[in-house]
């Protein structure tokens, strides 16, 4: 399993709302990715979420900064966007112009309806999730409200964990993505998730484990 995923260039699209599981299994994702691929992370909520800790890298604020990161040969950078609105969708745009210049490397997104809607995202979003795969790259993309999200992420997503949502819209929008009962979404439990694999075109159930303390 853990070369399969050093190994990858895969497009990973997780849902699920707050407290389900969703940050446990992109977490140890990046744990058992180890060091054998360089990381960066588009993290909002950096306070709680401490993908820099969870990398062993560094969180910069600024693009500017990402960069000088990167020219210094930095391979676990964890960028903490801040604003709103327009200019919180253009660092992503920028963000994701910067992406594209990295081959090989792992990019997380979190909460992809902060900088998407389902009939919109930035060209160079849609660039790294329709082309990303032939750079090298593996994209994980999150979200909780997955009905806001620009739908041609999830088209081209070579495979989807969706565990419980909060809203039926979103239920039914990983339904018909995932090609099953958006009963069977709703009714998930906590921590469990059903995962499908684009490539077999199968959906296969699951539970992820909160880390023991």
């Amino acid at each position: 399993m853990t070369a399969s995923i050093a190994n990858s260039a895969d497009i990973i699209g997780v849902v699920g709302a707050s407290g389900n599981g969703k940050g446990l299994f992109v977490k140890d994702y990046l744990r058992r990715l180890g060091k054998r691929r360089p990381i960066v992370v588009w993290s909002p909520l950096e306070e709680t979420d401490d993908y820099a800790t969870v990398i062993g890298g560094e969180a910069v604020t600024s693009i500017a900064a990402l960069v000088a990161a990167i020219k210094a040969g930095k391979k676990r950078l964890v960028l903490v966007p801040a604003g709103s609105g327009k200019p919180f969708k253009a660092t992503f745009d920028r963000f994701c112009r910067l992406v594209w210049e990295l081959p090989g490397w792992c990019v997380v997104i979190e909460e992809l309806s902060q900088v998407t809607t389902p009939s919109w995202a930035p060209p160079s979003w849609k660039k790294l999730s329709t082309a990303g795969r032939h750079r090298g790259l593996t994209i994980i993309g999150t979200s909780q409200r997955p009905a806001q999200v620009d739908k041609d992420f999830f088209g081209n997503c070579s495979e989807l964990r969706t565990y419980a949502v909060g809203y039926k819209s979103d239920a039914v929008a990983m339904a018909d993505t995932m090609f099953l009962d958006y009963r069977d979404v709703l009714k998930l439990p906590k921590f469990h998730y059903i995962h499908r694999d684009k490539a077999a075109g199968t959906n296969t159930p699951g539970v992820v484990h909160p880390p023991q303390k």
